[in-house]
């Protein structure tokens, strides 16, 4: 399945929230597809599949908040307060009902819609969504701080995280996460601390589903969602990292369209 197409429209609009005005990008008609980025990231982490998946139903990927050209945040915000941030967005574009993906921060933000808001949406797709120990936390916050406290990078510190890096994506994750600012996304980190995802997957309601990168780092904790959520289909994408709707964009449309149909 291809999924750059030079005939499909892809737009942008903004709304306005109590969380501040956030903007999104939108293309397809149809049921409607929310896309959640990941911490540091926006809305053109799916740029590569929006176009795929909007041939089917209506795609919408946001900035949340803090981040891409949404309104800064103007304190630390929890991860209830971002899923009720995704509510309040869903709400002004009077969207009643939804299936989203969330990558990342983006995949736990879906697990706790599941839990207070599972009767707004269809499907929840965890996307490379992390579970740590208190522990794990503790002993990795040291590079956390670095990795999110600095928000430009540099070529060779990227690369091993994707499957080809090139120059233009490299611009684009400097310009998303110096958009969002060292302060945010070392706030979206402890959010992520603070929230107990291993104790919140089994309180779920509704349809899940869990997709990994083989060579991405939430593998790992694949027993974890299995044990939590026995009945949630899971996908596994070959040679896909922590990015894998930018690893293979044509794997990724897949395997939400082989859900979602």
């Amino acid at each position: 399945m291809s999924v750059t197409d030079s005939n499909t429209l892809i737009k942008d609009g903004f709304v306005a929230t109590k969380t501040g005005r956030i903007h999104y990008l939108e293309a397809g008609a149809g049921e409607p597809l929310l896309l959640l980025h990941s911490n540091g990231c926006s809305a053109h982490e799916y740029e590569e599949v929006i176009a795929g998946l909007a041939k089917n139903r209506r795609v919408l990927a946001w900035d949340m908040p803090g981040h891409g050209d949404s309104d800064p945040t103007p304190r630390h915000l929890s991860i209830e307060e971002y899923s009720d941030a995704v509510i309040a967005f869903l709400d002004a574009l009077d969207i009643k009902r939804a299936s989203v993906a969330g990558s990342s921060v983006g995949g736990t933000i879906c697990v706790d819609l599941g839990v207070r808001y599972a009767d707004r949406f269809d499907w929840l797709f965890l996307v490379e969504t992390p579970i740590r120990s208190l522990q794990d936390w503790l002993d990795g916050w040291a590079g956390i701080d670095i990795n999110f406290g600095i928000p430009t990078q540099n070529f060779e510190l990227i690369a091993p995280r994707f499957r080809k890096l090139t120059p233009a994506k490299l611009t684009r994750w400097n310009c998303d996460r110096n958009k969002a600012g060292a302060k945010t996304m070392v706030g979206v980190m402890w959010a992520l601390r603070d929230y107990d995802v291993l104790e919140n997957l089994g309180k779920i309601k509704g349809n899940a589903a869990v997709i990994y990168g083989d060579v991405g780092p939430t593998i790992a904790g694949a027993s974890h969602f299995e044990k939590m959520l026995p009945d949630a289909p899971s996908i596994t994408l070959d040679d896909c990292g922590h990015f894998p709707m930018s690893d293979d964009p044509a794997a990724f449309v897949d395997a939400l369209e082989s859900i979602l149909k």
